[in-house]
């Protein structure tokens, strides 16, 4: 009969044990204590440990998220789960990761999650520390500049993660990102009731300034026009080729302070915000607010909007644009004139399109003196030449002081071709 084999532990066997166990954290210890830290280099454990790093917060929470269960750790770490499987015993073997069956967002039943001891958190801190000393080359448009590779995700608003930087330099010999190749930036953009710009002409000086205004430290910019001279086209159309920002367009009409600030809490949702500062957090995103017509507007709105722009600070990533009327009196607007002196505020102030723009709307090559008397009744106005072209005397009518004569006038002058 064969001799049964003794399972049990002897003192010996867990003396061994334990050196193993001590012997695989002191690896771990020292490799993250050897100073700089190349991406390349970087085990699957240690890139478990900054993940669950980041992901800390919960280790307090009573419902967690799925981000630190088996499946959410395996997608954003990139690992298979089979391999993550074996990957995470190791580690809660070592005392690094804890295990817990807790009940997890979005699910009937509990599940398995993973947060760091204390020990795992202050290794991978050490980690955290070793790719500090990285310098990281970001590329934005004509863009480039210079970040510490372990701030990355602060440096890019939370576009660009440590991990998904290190996955993205394993593959590159040399440290740049370029956010715009690599699909970084993907912006959100809340655009309900912006106007349609199927149709635009001229105004590459005003979209030229608008475009230095993006680039440059001036927070806002207040867009001037009389009624009917497209402010609002000339604020689509800029937003229509602005690829680098999160947008949020908002039409003043019939808006309570307590609806906008809905907006912007559904706006923050979207991004991916969860903090309950709307308007700290609003400032501190890569972010663009459009106030659409800002005419007739009621006075918790505009102490509303004077509050806002108070907020932001030169320099903050955040930017706003509001769409108004000329001419709108100073103790309606809500902002001062020592705004505009500071270079917080900049106003852009939009005129009539000339007479080659005005013959492109109404698709006709009109004579010169045909041309010049619309041009007299319209001033140049887009959504005047528009109606004429359409022949649409009702509306003329209702947006115009014009008589039904002064109306037929202008049908028949539009006749008037070079033809």
């Amino acid at each position: 009969m064969k001799e049964k084999k003794n399972t049990l532990k002897t003192p010996v066997r867990l003396g061994f044990e334990r050196l193993k166990k001590e012997k695989i954290i002191g690896q771990v210890r020292n490799y993250a204590l050897k100073g700089m830290i190349e991406p390349s280099s970087l085990t699957y454990k240690q890139k478990i440990l900054l993940y669950l790093r980041d992901h800390q917060h919960q280790d307090e929470r009573e419902e967690k998220q799925e981000d630190i269960t088996q499946k959410g750790i395996s997608k954003n770490v990139g690992i298979s789960r089979t391999h993550l499987s074996r990957v995470i015993r190791s580690l809660s073997e070592q005392n690094l990761v804890k295990e817990r069956l807790a009940p997890v967002e979005g699910h009937d039943r509990k599940m398995k999650t993973y947060t760091l001891t204390s020990q795992g958190l202050a290794i991978a801190d050490r980690i955290l520390d070793g790719l500090s000393e990285i310098s990281l080359q970001l590329i934005q448009g004509d863009d480039e500049w210079t970040v510490n590779l372990s701030k990355v995700e602060d440096e890019t608003n939370g576009e660009l993660d440590l991990l998904k930087c290190i996955s993205i330099l394993e593959d590159k010999e040399e440290k740049k990102v370029d956010l715009q190749k690599e699909g970084i930036f993907e912006p959100v953009k809340m655009l309900e009731n912006i106007p349609d710009i199927e149709e635009f002409y001229g105004r590459e000086k005003e979209l030229e300034k608008m475009n230095e205004w993006i680039e440059g430290n001036n927070s806002v910019m207040v867009v001037l026009g009389r009624k009917g001279h497209g402010a609002s086209t000339l604020a689509a159309k800029f937003i229509d080729d602005l690829q680098e920002r999160h947008v949020l367009w908002i039409s003043l009409e019939g808006k309570t302070k307590e609806r906008i600030k809905d907006k912007f809490s559904n706006f923050l949702e979207k991004i991916g915000s969860e903090s309950e500062k709307i308007i700290d957090d609003l400032s501190s995103q890569k972010a663009l607010v459009v106030f659409d017509d800002y005419y007739q507007i009621e006075s918790e709105v505009v102490s509303f909007l004077n509050g806002f722009l108070e907020r932001i600070e030169k320099n903050d990533p955040l930017k706003m644009i509001v769409t108004g009327r000329e001419g709108t009196p100073v103790y309606e607007r809500f902002y001062r004139t020592e705004h505009v002196e500071e270079g917080i505020v900049e106003e852009l102030k939009i005129s009539r399109l000339g007479q080659e723009e005005a013959k492109k709307i109404l698709d006709k090559d009109i004579e010169e003196d045909a041309l010049e008397r619309i041009m007299m009744f319209t001033k140049g106005s887009p959504l005047l030449l528009k109606l004429l072209r359409e022949g649409n005397k009702e509306k003329l009518c209702e947006l115009t002081p014009w008589e039904e004569e002064q109306i037929s006038l202008l049908m028949y002058l539009k006749t008037e071709t070079k033809d």
